[in-house]
């Protein structure tokens, strides 16, 4: 049986997922969670306690969600294996942007380690620090800093897919172009041969 307190959260996290955070209102959280206003209240004293709680339970699930992106085969050409990366890691934050945003904007008060965006760009790059480890270890690619080429590319991932989406700044079409160029000069270079 599922507790109140679990249904108040599920419908604050499917409330900031579709409308935002000016969308999850407590009245519609408590139709949402099929409760009185009152008792969200009663559960979470005021709307930040239960927001805290709805962002932490919603990022550790996002969390899980971004382990399974990586449910790739490494084997795959390299530029295969990044895009494939890219194009699971867009589908995730689309479905978490509004998760995504919230944690952005918690800049203040907040110890670093209750950040939920710290947390997310560190599991992408632990991942990713790993895999250019193992292309070295095969010598597939050049023995270079693995966690510096994770940071590049996960800068790259941020800023195409993050930093688009939320400030609409690529049209949809053309995200797929930006990232597909910006990977083949991050493996092949600028420089002439």
């Amino acid at each position: 049986m599922v507790s109140t307190e679990d249904k108040i959260l599920d419908a604050t996290i499917e409330l900031l997922d579709n409308e935002g955070l000016n969308g999850a209102t407590t009245r519609k959280i408590a139709s949402e969670a099929g409760v009185n206003e009152v008792t969200v209240f009663r559960k979470f004293k005021n709307k930040s306690r239960l927001l805290r709680a709805a962002k932490e339970r919603g990022a550790n699930q996002f969390l899980l969600e971004l382990e399974t992106m990586f449910d790739i085969d490494e084997d795959d050409d390299v530029e295969k294996y990044l895009m494939t990366v890219w194009k699971n890691a867009s589908k995730k934050i689309d479905k978490r942007i509004n998760l995504i945003r919230i944690s952005m904007e918690e800049v203040r008060g907040i110890p670093i380690e209750d950040k939920v965006f710290p947390k997310i760009s560190h599991l992408i790059k632990q991942h990713l620090t790993k895999y250019f480890q193992k292309l070295i270890e095969k010598g597939i690619v050049k023995d270079i800093d693995p966690e510096a080429a994770a940071m590049t590319i996960f800068s790259i991932v941020f800023h195409i897919t993050i930093y688009g989406k939320i400030y609409e700044q690529y049209p949809e079409e053309s995200m797929e172009k930006n990232m597909e160029n910006s990977l083949k000069i991050f493996l092949h270079g600028v420089l002439k041969n």
